[in-house]
């Protein structure tokens, strides 16, 4: 394609375009985080999801997923509300709401696009389960929330590219090379997204800085995405595998004290999370 010198630039050049589509957080999420923020009943959550029949749906085949089912099958977003609780549920939404936005047309973007998928559903309830174990339940929906969002910088790389293959079919990229360009790069632009989705500094700085060498000890969201994240690297989740990892051996465990049992048991836990949101 003419007009550009690399791949890299030209990414640059149309992340910051103020006319690039940046990924849209689904309304209904917005909606209802507002509405459970706001202390609001349980009518109102319902009602609120039942707003979007595709979601609704989407919301009860993974309540009833055995990552979150219990004896009985669950008919309705109410008796998942009263099973599950609005939080837990809320989470289901946030989850099964962006899977929407990982998608292209490009075949393999779209093989990769489906990894990335896996690797932020899993790593959502990964860091929830994570902040409950290590004995920070207060902060488990944040966990949740930004476990999904970290690596959101990745799905505006793939975006970009979807567009210059759609322009352009004679560029021709392989899957490790699109790979090493995320790896790369997309600490660069998930903050954007999430700032232009309006939520909170603490997330946006996570993005930028959560797989930098030297990190904030004290920041305990960081530290529970970057376990996390080895984690899934450990356990073939995502686009990086690195199956010879020692969980045990790395700061983030000591710095959030977390058994050593809870570790084998979070790499059935990311598996179990993949299979119920895929």
């Amino acid at each position: 394609m003419a007009g550009f010198q690399s791949i890299p630039e030209e990414i640059e050049k149309r992340a910051r375009d103020q006319h690039f589509k940046l990924p849209v957080f689904n309304r209904v999420a917005i909606k209802l985080q507002k509405t459970i923020a706001s202390n609001s009943n349980m009518a109102q959550v319902e009602k609120l999801i039942l707003k979007d029949p595709a979601l609704a749906s989407e919301v009860l085949r993974v309540a009833n997923s055995a990552m979150f089912s219990g004896l009985t099958k669950l008919e309705s977003i109410q008796q998942a509300l009263v099973r599950l609780g609005t939080e837990q549920v809320l989470n289901i939404v946030m989850v099964t709401s962006q899977k929407q936005i990982f998608k292209a047309k490009h075949p393999i973007l779209n093989k990769i696009m489906l990894k990335l998928w896996q690797h932020a559903s899993a790593s959502a309830g990964g860091c929830q389960w994570v902040a409950i174990k290590s004995g920070y339940k207060k902060i488990k929906d944040q966990a949740f929330l930004i476990g999904l969002l970290h690596d959101l910088g990745s799905l505006v790389i793939l975006k970009v590219l979807d567009e210059i293959f759609q322009e352009n079919d004679a560029i021709q990229l392989t899957e490790s090379v699109i790979i090493e360009l995320i790896n790369t790069l997309h600490t660069q632009y998930g903050s954007q997204v999430m700032e232009s989705w309006e939520l909170p500094p603490l997330f946006c700085q996570i993005s930028r800085v959560h797989h930098q060498e030297h990190f904030d000890p004290k920041n305990i969201l960081l530290i529970i995405t970057r376990l996390v994240d080895y984690a899934c690297a450990k356990s073939g989740v995502g686009v990086n595998t690195q199956p010879e990892l020692v969980l045990a051996a790395l700061p983030e465990v000591k710095l959030l004290g977390i058994k050593d049992v809870y570790l084998a048991e979070l790499e059935i836990q990311l598996e179990d999370f993949v299979e119920a949101f895929s």
